[in-house]
């Protein structure tokens, strides 16, 4: 099904070229082995050497490195029509390009690019950013993983938890403490950690509910000794690079909700349209139509707000709030439109082999990964009483 939405509208022609191109790609090439990747545990090499191929992965990235030099946007419709097809592929994506490559992009240095940039725009390997730690994933400015510097090294140790991409990362971003105080941002530095860095250990894979697709485990850091060459931007900023990407973040997280919910949308209307019940399509029953107009609703206004956000990132405006609206709207969108094409499928809906119960469980993710929903509520009050003026900030 293709897309509908007065939302295209804020898209160039160029850009809404490029978004056909993804979605037949994904149709032909992601969703006939979704099933396959599930059940690996991970996306195929050859799949993302594929797409590195077709420009896919470096749509956004700078040309001298491989990419296409294109806008923020087809980043995002990529995000979008990959979670449309399946979201463990879109996470492991997430991590590779709206995180680690958007981070060697702008803080990398010419070497650190040509080694580890590249890789990732022509699908030739995955990485990780290591931040989450056991203790909380939330309160990123207190980890437990410190770095010390030993003459010409650091040495970091320590570990992380849910680390997307670990089980098949070639390099881990890794965010540690090196100075400063508890919860503060400055002291923290981003060190680029090769996988066959002596002392660094990966956990088995996790057995999780949702993103099957994706392998997620925990990193372990023994006296990881690494080059002063290997930090990432300068010592005692890593904070910062982390804490101003996270607007972006979440933009990209509405960009994946809104795929989650199309896909939700896409299959209701085909299953209820098909369907006879009492001598009749399930789709002239009122209460599946109260369904559909509230996925189709869903749908429409998650993507209107977060394409206007993109824009807005492009200018270079502050969003904080309005990335938090859309990250915990679009999240719950997500999660009722699942739960509704399940009810939708009935039966059928409980079935592994029908995509209805990835959707459901693919969806939950979003109202906890890249910061909870309670964490996205405190944003946007704290937000609201600062616009107010009533010193809350």
């Amino acid at each position: 099904m293709s897309t509908s939405s007065v939302a295209l509208s804020i898209l160039t022609e160029e850009e809404r070229e490029f978004q056909q191109v993804v979605q037949q790609f994904m149709n032909s090439h992601v969703r006939p082995i979704v099933a396959e990747m599930e059940r690996a545990g991970q996306p195929p090499q050859e799949l993302l050497r594929l797409m590195g191929e077709q420009g896919i992965l470096g749509c956004f990235a700078p040309e001298e490195y491989g990419g296409g030099g294109g806008s923020l946007m087809t980043r995002a419709i990529v995000a979008e029509e990959t979670a449309r097809v399946d979201a463990g592929l879109d996470a492991t994506l997430f991590v590779n390009l709206s995180l680690v490559a958007r981070h060697l992009i702008k803080r990398g240095t010419e070497e650190q690019k040509k080694k580890y940039l590249a890789p990732l725009i022509a699908g030739e390997a995955s990485m990780s950013i290591c931040l989450t730690e056991s203790h909380g994933g939330s309160n990123a400015l207190s980890p437990r993983t410190t770095a010390r510097r030993v003459g010409d090294e650091w040495v970091i140790d320590g570990s992380k938890t849910f680390i997307t991409n670990a089980p098949i990362a070639t390099m881990f971003m890794v965010f540690a403490r090196t100075s400063g105080e508890d919860r503060r941002a400055r002291g923290g530095t981003c060190f680029l950690v090769d996988r066959d860095t002596p002392g660094l250990t990966v956990g088995k894979p996790f057995d999780k509910l949702s993103l099957r697709s994706s392998p997620t485990a925990e990193v372990f850091f023994d006296s990881v000794r690494v080059s002063a060459d290997q930090v990432l931007g300068e010592v005692d900023n890593g904070f910062y690079y982390m804490l101003e990407g996270l607007d972006l973040e979440r933009v990209f997280e509405g960009a994946s909700n809104t795929g989650i919910t199309q896909a939700c949308l896409d299959l209701a209307v085909e299953y209820s349209s098909e369907r006879e019940v009492f001598g009749q399509p399930l789709s002239t029953f009122q209460l599946t139509q109260d369904k559909i107009a509230r996925m189709a609703t869903g749908v429409e206004m998650s993507r209107v707000m977060f394409y206007h956000l993109i824009r807005a990132i492009e200018r270079g405006e502050e969003v904080t709030r309005a990335a938090a609206v859309l990250k915990l709207y679009s999240s719950e969108v997500a999660v009722e439109a699942s739960r509704e094409v399940v009810q939708i499928l009935g039966g059928y809906g409980l079935m592994e082999e029908y995509p209805a119960a990835r959707l459901y469980r693919d969806a939950k993710h979003h109202e906890i990964g890249a910061g909870t929903s309670e964490i996205q509520k405190l944003i946007i009050a704290r937000e609201t009483y600062k616009a107010a003026g009533r010193g809350r900030g």
